[in-house]
């Protein structure tokens, strides 16, 4: 009988568990995050937003969101298009310019955007590059160039991070020109082929194609006027509240993709030149990996996977709302209290163990590229 008794115990503890372990499995599959149907916009024609064509390229967002999600990749030339898109809640998260990023944040009547993430800063390597036209005299020094710029007009596009960098090279000092003709990206380029502008402002890798094509040359980068650049990813905050695990994987995604284009630029170069009309390899490559030498005051870095919100970053962003204010673009000229959901982010770091910044693409010389 005791026998008996034993057993009889020894199989409700089974089943007693059996049920628990049934209870805990059910209550994990209820608490899985849900799939998502995304749309994220991004720049293929701006090398702080190239993060975007290796998450694209590499399929990275599959590892990383919950199974069955789908994204649709929409590529846009500007940042405006992708702005009023995510108001409208046709697109759920954004990569852009620091310019356009920053107006998205200031139309929380509309929609609630928030910026998650810095891709990339740099000390004004990547958009404040001012070319002129090739058959310009060959200028000695640094100096000598600037001051060719005198008392010519200067052609750059409107609100972008183009424009912001080149008020206030010019409010340094740097060079008087006679007019700023504000003219759109590409229609600038069109212009230095059909030889009919001296100087313009263009952001990577325009000015690297406009220079490859010997249609143009560097004269300045923005560093020797300590003016930055950056890039952030926007998300809806209506999106982070309902999809937190996917807010999170989306930065996850795009941590693998930063770190990828900073350990692989040969393999990064065959990547974007697939993806961009008008480009080679050779071109994509040297618009972020070449060195820019001393004389157009180039920084060593050309790249910093900043990721976070720290100092630096703030100080673009406040001087950005500034000039937006100051160019009408905005109705106020300080930062929305709301502008900033870091929260995805550091979830994202701290699952994956990584530390910001990720790392760098320091300039190498045209001899790199094989």
């Amino acid at each position: 009988m005791a026998a008996i008794k034993n057993g009889e115990t020894t199989m409700r503890l089974t089943i007693g568990k059996l049920f628990v372990a049934a209870l805990c499995c059910a209550a994990g599959l209820a608490a899985a995050a849900e799939p998502v149907n995304i749309t994220y916009g991004y720049h293929p024609y701006w090398t702080g937003g190239w993060n975007g064509v290796i998450i694209k390229a590499k399929e990275l967002w599959k590892k990383y969101l919950p199974p069955g999600s789908t994204v649709r990749f929409e590529p846009h030339l500007t940042g405006p298009p992708m702005i009023n898109a995510m108001l409208a809640d046709r697109m759920q998260i954004g990569t852009m310019g620091d310019m356009p990023s920053l107006v998205a944040t200031t139309k929380g009547s509309i929609g609630d955007i928030r910026l998650v993430s810095v891709p990339m800063y740099s000390r004004g390597q990547n958009c404040p590059k001012i070319v002129v036209r090739a058959d310009a005299p060959q200028f000695k020094t640094h100096a000598e160039a600037m001051a060719w710029l005198n008392n010519k007009p200067f052609n750059v596009h409107r609100g972008t991070c183009a424009n912001a960098s080149v008020e206030a090279m010019i409010a340094k000092g740097a060079f008087k020109p006679s007019e700023l003709v504000y003219t759109p990206i590409e229609v600038i380029a069109s212009n230095f082929e059909a030889k009919k502008i001296d100087a313009a402002m263009m952001w990577e890798p325009h000015a690297r194609r406009m220079v490859e094509s010997g249609f143009a040359r560097y004269i300045s980068t923005g560093a020797p006027y300590n003016v930055p650049d950056a890039d952030f990813t926007l998300m809806r905050q209506d999106f982070i509240d309902k999809n937190p695990e996917a807010a999170a994987g989306w930065l996850k995604a795009e941590i693998e993709a930063v770190r990828f284009m900073i350990d692989n630029p040969r393999e990064t170069a065959k990547i974007l030149a697939q993806e961009l009309t008008g480009y080679n390899e050779q071109m994509a490559w040297a618009a972020l990996y070449e060195l820019n030498p001393p004389l157009i005051g180039g920084d060593p870095v050309n790249y910093v996977g900043k990721m976070v919100f720290d100092n630096d970053v703030l100080d673009l962003m406040k001087r950005g709302y500034a000039f937006l204010y100051q160019i009408k673009a905005i109705d106020r000229g300080d930062m929305p209290q709301t502008a900033i959901n870091d929260a995805p982010l550091k979830r994202a770091l701290s699952e994956m163990k990584a530390k910001a910044p990720l790392g760098e693409v320091k300039g190498q010389p045209r001899s790199a590229f094989k």
